[in-house]
């Protein structure tokens, strides 16, 4: 059976469900209607059954939601059933940062390598996990069956470092540098762009209550 296409807007509501899910879970919760579960996430009720009806419901009429059944499934959906290890490309600050970010682990996110052009940088560890010299990354990549590269350099050799993780057969990028990335039909790219998000910020505190 051909699987469904689901549409980005579902999936980006999905981490979301699922934080707020466990931390209903973790809370004590055992059901939960989709009356509820609307009024705690400001999303419309009609809109939660929509969203959990592409995956199949869920829910029963006159129960509601089994949390923790919930929680369990969406975090299958969204892959985390299983690990999936990362490197980090860029031991700067905001590499450090997020290679400092224990919450991943928690995910199932397994950080695995660190890697920078700077030479003053090697043999530094960030949580143990010691710099590596750019010359490395590909062969480390493919020796340790890596699921995802976390770009955290700047935007000039964010380019040129992409192509060398297609040819490792990475299967996604996290990408934090300011530049879009294109690349083959198959790899998986996130683009994180800090500034874009201060801007939408910036954006909202100025129209607020304008109608705009």
């Amino acid at each position: 059976m051909e699987e469904k296409e689901i549409s980005q807007a579902v999936i980006g509501r999905l981490p979301r469900y699922f934080r707020y899910l466990g931390e209903l879970k973790d809370s004590g919760v055992e059901r939960i209607s989709s009356q509820d579960l609307s009024e705690l996430m400001k999303v419309t009720a009609s809109q939660i059954r929509q969203d959990f009806n592409n995956f199949g419901g869920f829910g029963q009429q006159g129960y509601g939601y089994n949390v923790e059944y919930l929680y369990t499934e969406i975090g299958r959906i969204l892959g985390l059933d299983r690990e999936h290890s990362f490197v980090i490309i860029g031991a700067g600050n905001l590499g450090r940062a997020l290679g400092n970010y224990l919450n991943f682990e928690r995910r199932g996110f397994i950080f695995r390598g660190m890697f920078d052009a700077n030479p003053e940088l090697y043999g530094k560890e960030v949580r143990g996990i010691r710099v590596m010299p750019m010359e490395e990354m590909e062969q480390f990549v493919r020796e340790n069956c890596i699921d995802i590269a976390v770009l955290a350099i700047p935007k000039n050799d964010a380019v040129a470092v992409a192509e060398k993780l297609v040819h490792t057969g990475i299967r996604a990028i996290w990408n934090f540098a300011h530049v879009d990335l294109n690349v083959p039909e198959g790899i998986q790219v996130e683009n994180v762009h800090l500034s874009d998000s201060l801007m939408k910020l910036s954006y909202k505190s100025a129209h607020a209550g304008s109608g705009f």
